[in-house]
């Protein structure tokens, strides 16, 4: 009998050997995935695509505002003067801001994708410590790895940056709303309007 109890526990130790081999087989499958420095490319990669994605909306945003605040100023009769000029750089300010916060997006979808690749790789490790084998790891990895990586090419969204020159917004608004009075003003519906009936007659409706 203790020959076969000897016989036992060495194939029970066997066994947890092999278990144990097959478990750091799996690990090392998957921490050679994540740690490939091609991903650590990818990561660079969705950064600086992100920030050039988002610096496009920044740059489209301001010729607008460009544009807007030229036909304000000319509008309201200030071109060429200190309101101009501060307004120029109040627009200035807020592209600098717009760029940063292009940047920073780009720096987030990065560390985004990082910290998703790091959740999958625990998950994967503790698949492996179940039974996972190498081969099964890898190919699992490799497919968190590309569904991280579209996740987070997809989350980029121009509506994040909002309105980037909305201070000056107003500016734009209030040159409307004086254009729109003069105009109406020359076409009798300005301070000089007065009613189809004379100043204080009331329409009389039944014919008297």
């Amino acid at each position: 009998m203790g020959g076969g109890g000897n016989s036992a526990s060495k194939e029970a130790q066997q066994q947890a050997d092999e278990q144990k081999a097959q478990i750091a087989q799996s690990q090392a499958a998957i921490n050679a995935l994540f740690n490939d420095p091609k991903r650590t490319a990818q990561y660079d990669k969705l950064g600086a695509d992100t920030t050039s994605y988002y610096t496009g909306e920044v740059n489209r945003q301001n010729q607008q505002a460009q544009r807007n605040l030229k036909f304000a100023l000319a509008r309201s009769g200030l071109s060429g003067g200190s309101q101009q000029a501060f307004d120029g750089q109040e627009l200035g300010k807020d592209y600098q801001k717009g760029l940063l916060q292009a940047s920073q997006q780009g720096q987030t979808a990065a560390n985004n994708l990082r910290a998703a690749d790091e959740q999958s790789r625990t998950q994967l490790i503790g698949l492996a410590q179940s039974g996972l084998d190498a081969t099964q790891a890898s190919s699992q990895g490799a497919l968190s790895l590309q569904n991280n990586l579209l996740a987070g090419q997809g989350q980029a969204n121009v509506n994040q940056l909002g309105d980037l020159f909305g201070n000056l917004g107003q500016v734009y608004s209030n040159s409307q709303q004086q254009d729109l009075a003069k105009k109406g003003f020359l076409f009798g519906y300005g301070q000089g309007y007065q009613p189809l009936f004379g100043a204080g007659a009331q329409p009389n409706y039944n014919g008297y």
